[in-house]
């Protein structure tokens, strides 16, 4: 091979080696975008649709709160301040009551009642000591004899004989409204209870046995709530015993 020949083959070699080196420098940047597309993805904000793995979370607004007037709850009632039994001290008695009326102020359809009998009289004071001795037996305070609502009683038992054992004879007045239109405002809680007995060999007997029933009630039986209540605190007995010798008999309470 000539000089010339020598030449030509140096030179085809020199131009093989360049253009093997220029291709591989080229693949450089398409790693380098392939990197650069991998955090790309992982750095795309939230919501993009082309984020892969990310989580879109969508941010509410703080709800502003709702107010609605008009629907506060009641005011919490103040009940009547109680008598409570001290460890070793006894509990007050009440004085067997001797103003008992014959009548009250409230309707008297059938006129007023007849004047109280002394087994009338007696029937009034032992329910009344029986009521305040029930009361002591469970360590609660007696309750205090009051003759306006003695009356009343009276003449709702008097209305009972003629238009039936009811707490709303004989104008359908419900009990606290009749106790009230009587004459007794003021209280904060009220109550009654009514019994109807006999004859038995006695009347005491009668009148014993059914308010011995009101006491062995349920805790949730209503004459039993009344004659324990700690919040009720005067008591009237109105007794009337009809001529067939049955007791009607009338208990109202208020604090």
């Amino acid at each position: 091979m000539g000089k010339s020949g020598w030449i030509l083959l140096v030179l085809l070699s020199i131009v093989v080696l360049f253009t093997a080196c220029t291709s591989q420098t080229g693949s450089s940047p398409r790693l380098l975008n392939n990197t650069t597309h991998n955090n790309d993805t992982q750095n795309n904000t939230p919501g993009d649709s082309g984020s892969g793995d990310n989580v879109h979370v969508a941010q509410q607004p703080t709800p502003s709160p709702i107010v609605i007037q008009g629907h506060e709850p009641p005011p919490t009632p103040q009940l009547t301040p109680t008598m409570q039994a001290t460890p070793g001290t006894p509990l007050p008695t009440a004085a067997t009551p001797t103003n008992i009326p014959i009548t009250g102020t409230g309707a008297a359809p059938y006129g007023s009642p007849p004047p109280l009998t002394t087994e009338e009289i007696e029937l009034t004071q032992k329910l009344f000591t029986r009521i305040n001795s029930d009361r002591a037996a469970s360590g609660l305070y007696p309750f205090q004899w009051n003759g306006m609502l003695s009356g009343g009683a009276r003449l709702h038992s008097w209305n009972m004989y003629h238009c039936g054992f009811s707490h709303t004879c004989p104008d359908g007045k419900q009990q606290c409204d009749r106790i009230a239109a009587e004459g007794f405002t003021g209280y904060t809680d009220c109550g009654e209870n009514i019994g109807y007995a006999g004859p038995f060999p006695t009347a005491w007997e009668g009148t014993a046995k059914i308010q011995q029933t009101m006491v062995d009630e349920p805790p949730t039986g209503w004459h039993r709530i009344h004659l324990f209540s700690k919040t009720l605190n005067h008591v009237g007995v109105g007794v009337y015993v009809d001529p067939d010798g049955y007791i009607w008999f009338t208990e109202d309470m208020v604090s």
